[in-house]
């Protein structure tokens, strides 16, 4: 870990992630990094004030490396889990594998307390096509709607739709610019934060 100097509630956190061997997750990578580092982050939960650490890792340091947690996995145990495999199997049917960061993701891999009763379901939805993003987006909106209608329905859906090259793109953001509401969204990868239009967001598809 990159040297430097912690408070004791940031010792506290980083003793208890090495001690339970817990995950980091990559962050945005800072443009003066060297070639070998890796820049993580971790949030901490409420019984550390909700901390947010981030420092830097030499790649030989990382043992292994794992995707989130799939929506299936968070959803089990939840009163709302009916509702969650209702729309998982909806993007299995347009190929696409629903994962989940965010709160729901650090509480099903830490075991510690993430949640409050407002979190939201934060999905990460790979997608390869504009054509698919947009079949994707449809099953959103109608779970968003049926959940008006559903006894126990799922926490507010947030997330991101992830292109070929790792571009993140909000989905209701993208929704917006697709229906001609906006003409520029925020895209994010690892590199970069930018501003795109639907032109250059079609460009993200091609190999």
């Amino acid at each position: 870990m990159q040297a430097r100097t912690w408070d004791a509630t940031a010792h506290a956190v980083l003793a208890h992630w090495r001690a339970q061997q817990l995950p980091v997750v990559v962050t945005r990578q800072r443009g003066d990094a060297a070639p070998d580092v890796v820049c993580v982050g971790l949030p901490a939960p409420s019984q550390w004030g909700k901390r947010k650490l981030a420092f830097s890792v030499s790649m030989s340091d990382i043992a292994n490396t794992s995707p989130c947690p799939t929506l299936a996995q968070v959803a089990d145990g939840h009163n709302w889990q009916i509702a969650a495999m209702a729309l998982n199997a909806a993007l299995t049917q347009r190929g696409v594998q629903a994962r989940v960061h965010g709160s729901f993701a650090w509480q099903q891999v830490t075991a510690l307390a993430y949640l409050h009763p407002h979190s939201d379901l934060d999905l990460h939805l790979p997608v390869t096509s504009l054509a698919q993003a947009s079949q994707v987006l449809d099953v959103l909106k109608q779970s968003s709607v049926s959940n008006l209608e559903t006894a126990v329905p799922l926490p507010r859906l947030d997330g991101e739709l992830i292109f070929p090259g790792g571009q993140a793109v909000a989905w209701r953001e993208l929704g917006q610019l697709l229906s001609g509401q906006v003409a520029q969204v925020l895209v994010k990868d690892l590199l970069t934060v930018r501003l795109v239009d639907l032109a250059d967001l079609r460009g993200l598809c091609k190999p």
